[in-house]
């Protein structure tokens, strides 16, 4: 397979859609990815390609900056999402000095 058949068929990390999980599915695409790249890489070292390792090195960069944005949205989301969860349930309890009661969490 040649170098310009590599970057295709995977969606930009601007296309990403986290919610539902696929998050996870696109880590995993990416990095196969990266894994491929790489194995590419090593063999044109061997093969001593010089231009095609600087391309592949670019593409390796490329895709590890993308890792690294998917991540930290993914952080950033349960971050969020478990700041959104609701705390400890509310109790009523006879805490005023007259025997009213006060709202407190248990």
């Amino acid at each position: 397979m040649g170098v310009n058949a590599v970057g295709f068929g995977v969606p930009s990390t601007d296309a990403v859609n986290l919610s539902g999980g696929g998050g996870d599915s696109r880590l995993k695409a990416l990095e196969q990815k990266l894994q491929k790249l790489n194995q590419e890489k090593e063999k044109a070292v061997r093969n001593h390609d010089e231009e095609k390792v600087k391309k592949l090195e670019q593409q390796i960069e490329n895709v590890k900056r993308q890792i690294e944005q998917l991540k930290r949205k993914k952080q950033k989301e349960d971050k969020e999402k478990k700041a959104e969860e609701p705390g400890e349930p509310v109790q009523d309890l006879p805490d005023g000095p007259d025997g009213s009661l006060i709202n407190r969490l248990v």
